[in-house]
């Protein structure tokens, strides 16, 4: 997967149609002269795409690309976002091949539904200003999209993670590899072990030589220093896909992790 290739896509809205119960399909099949993505809130519906297939439900986004059919059969019926775009950059048929699949699946749920939120509200506007905010709200999506795709790649990984002789550190190191770029609390990992927030640092050092806390920090800087380069997002954009609050924060830990600011990073590192 061309990471750097995904994330630095603009995608520009075609239209956007919102279901708030669709009981059925007018077609079983069809074909698009643009992407299409399907943006579900409830329900459930079986889809094939080329060689792909499988069901989607509640928080998975479905895309297809223009000129390929999109099969597709209820289940259940639909809170749905019908959304059609295209890509400012790269050509259509370049493109496709990068995905690494039609379906995404964001882990940051909350982040996502706030956006169909968002698009509910805005599902008849039409003036500028709010079809502008529509686009946002989708390029929005698309980010979150391609932070679920790495974080799928990313499971490749897990199979060189450290090892300990400690089963239970080695189940808490991989759920943080997992939820490390997610706002979350070293107590909710603790208590999910069954132990006190003291005993579990204790016992992650002892088995990793580094606190939990110190290998979160670190591949939060990593993928924020990786955005700072492959990207032009925004100082809070990275932020948020690097578990932190504001850009403000990441700024102050990625300086003293790394010995300067974010922004002097990228000037002195870009090629």
């Amino acid at each position: 997967m061309d990471a750097q290739a995904l994330w630095n896509q603009q995608l520009l809205l075609a239209f956007h149609f919102y279901f708030e119960r669709k009981e059925q399909f007018e077609m079983q099949a069809d074909t698009y002269p643009v992407w299409v993505m399907f943006a579900v809130e409830s329900g459930k519906f079986r889809f094939r795409i080329g060689a792909e297939s499988g069901e989607a439900s509640a928080g998975d986004l479905i895309y297809c690309p223009p000129g390929h059919t999109f099969h597709r059969e209820m289940v259940s019926p639909l809170g749905l976002h019908y959304i059609g775009f295209e890509f400012a950059a790269n050509p259509q048929s370049e493109l496709k091949p990068l995905l690494p699949s039609v379906k995404s699946h964001p882990t940051d749920g909350r982040r996502l539904f706030s956006d169909f939120a968002y698009l509910r509200k805005l599902h008849l506007a039409v003036d500028p200003r709010n079809v502008q905010r529509k686009q946002m709200i989708l390029n929005d999506m698309w980010q979150l999209t391609c932070e679920d795709w790495e974080d799928e790649h990313l499971k490749d990984k897990l199979d060189h993670l450290p090892n300990s002789e400690d089963d239970l550190m080695n189940r808490a190191m991989e759920w943080l590899y997992r939820h490390a770029y997610t706002p979350f609390g070293m107590n909710e990992l603790s208590g999910l072990l069954g132990l006190s927030p003291v005993q579990f640092t204790r016992r992650f050092r002892k088995s990793f030589h580094m606190n939990p806390s110190e290998l979160v920090r670190s591949l939060r800087i990593r993928r924020a220093a990786g955005l700072l380069l492959d990207t032009d997002m925004t100082l809070d954009q990275i932020a948020g896909r690097c578990g932190y609050d504001n850009g403000f924060y990441l700024s102050l830990v990625f300086a003293k992790s790394m010995g300067m600011r974010p922004t002097k990073y990228r000037e002195m590192n870009r090629v």
